[in-house]
């Protein structure tokens, strides 16, 4: 009876040996000091004065909304997702298209996005307000 158990259970360990550990997706690293520009929304292109954003390494975001400029800690965390502070940000006005893609960008930013770099350098967010592409500026 014991032989038969230590049997069973070397059998275990060797099937265990065998079997492939579980990987799940490799998580990327936030590409830190980059300037994001907003290429699109949704996909739909983004003309005039492009949104951007930089994410500099003491997780402080300053970018522009297309009307207004803005700055918010912003978290690169576990699952590739990107948890923000509050946002200070200046007041003015641009006609209802800007606006609304400037609100669209920051109710993304700001709602727990998940972020994803692209094989072509691109850097997709999505989050409440939509899918955000943006091409690393100079």
């Amino acid at each position: 009876m014991e032989r038969a158990a230590a049997q069973i259970g070397a059998k275990v360990r060797k099937q265990e040996e065998k079997a492939p550990t579980p990987s799940g997706p490799v998580e990327q690293q936030f590409p830190f000091g980059a300037t994001w520009i907003l290429a699109d929304l949704g996909g739909k292109s983004i003309g005039g004065d492009a949104p951007s954003f930089n994410l500099d390494d003491k997780l402080r975001a300053v970018g522009f909304g297309g009307c207004n400029t803005f700055s918010m800690s912003l978290y690169p965390i576990k699952e590739q997702k990107l948890a923000a502070g509050s946002i200070a940000m200046t007041r003015k006005t641009c006609g209802k298209e800007i606006d609304d893609t400037e609100h669209t960008m920051l109710v993304t930013l700001h709602s727990l996005p998940k972020w994803h770099l692209e094989s072509n350098g691109d850097l997709t967010v999505s989050g409440v307000g939509g899918t955000l592409r943006f091409k690393r500026g100079l």
